[in-house]
């Protein structure tokens, strides 16, 4: 089996990478700069674009399976390419977001709905992988911290089960090396609902150092967002926080495929201490 990875500087696309090498099948990874993918020995690196696959034939030859990253813009054309060089399996990263009763109207989920339509329509065997929240979105307080040395929280009873990229990862490869679950949608996310709130206690036991954080108002938390994101994305992602009032229900689905419990958060955040390493001359 010889297996594509695109968007293989991502964390889960890496972890996914290493396992099918463990696992002894053929890789090839590509982005939209394969000088910057920093391939494990004896894979090749190749350029696509997922918003332009021009290459899509050439990189798609003597390929299987693929692990595809949502990308709307060019995915007619991709799956065209995928057609033509009668790939068996596409495993599609998207997101729990498109589980929305109307998702093409939601900022969050509408490109990743278009892709996983395209997807199933093909005729390609596949399947769908829909994260929900990802723990390592955690990180981003490391940045709050290092500018004001507080974190920010306009919903900070906000509940979600944060999952980590390595069980994504796992189920990914699972799901690949197997070539089963076609036609399905697997939900995942972590082993507990948290609040934010909660979530930050448990970084702050596990770095040793309290991690000040102050509830802000929805504007406030808008206007830090919007260097950073779409405007509409980041309303949208405001408005996901503010209804989540009751605990996210686990989808189990990571120990159902790997016959792992998946990690917990805590686990998460032991992995990661070294992300939050905050330099002096680095706080603002």
């Amino acid at each position: 089996m010889s297996i594509l990875v695109t968007g293989a500087r991502g964390r889960v696309a890496r972890g996914v990478v290493t396992r099918l090498l463990a696992a002894g099948h053929s890789v090839r990874i590509a982005g939209s700069d394969p000088t910057e993918l920093q391939p494990p020995a004896g894979v090749e690196a190749v350029r696509l674009s997922l918003r332009e696959p021009d290459n899509a034939a050439a990189v798609l030859r003597g390929i299987t399976s693929v692990f595809l990253y949502a990308e709307a813009a060019g995915i007619t054309a991709f799956v065209e390419a995928a057609r033509a060089a009668d790939i068996r399996h596409i495993v599609l990263l998207s997101s729990s977001a498109t589980n929305t009763p109307d998702p093409q109207s939601s900022p969050l989920a509408a490109s990743h709905h278009t892709v996983e339509v395209a997807v199933a329509e093909s005729g390609i065997p596949y399947t769908v992988l829909r994260p929900g929240a990802f723990a390592t979105n955690a990180i981003g307080w490391k940045y709050q911290l290092m500018g004001s040395g507080t974190i920010e929280l306009p919903y900070p009873n906000a509940q979600v089960a944060p999952i980590h990229e390595d069980d994504i990862a796992d189920v990914a490869t699972a799901v690949l090396v197997a070539g089963d679950h076609l036609g399905e949608t697997l939900d995942l996310n972590g082993p507990q609902s948290l609040s934010f709130v909660e979530q930050i206690a448990i970084l702050a036991d596990v770095l040793g150092r309290d991690l000040p954080f102050v509830e802000v108002t929805r504007d406030r938390a808008f206007a830090g967002l919007t260097p950073y994101m779409d405007a509409g994305y980041a309303d949208a992602l405001l408005d996901l926080w503010a209804a989540a009032v009751d605990p996210e229900p686990v989808s189990g689905t990571t120990e159902a495929i790997t016959g792992k419990p998946g990690r917990d958060f805590r686990t998460w955040a032991l992995e990661h201490r070294a992300d939050f390493a905050i330099d002096p001359d680095q706080r603002g």
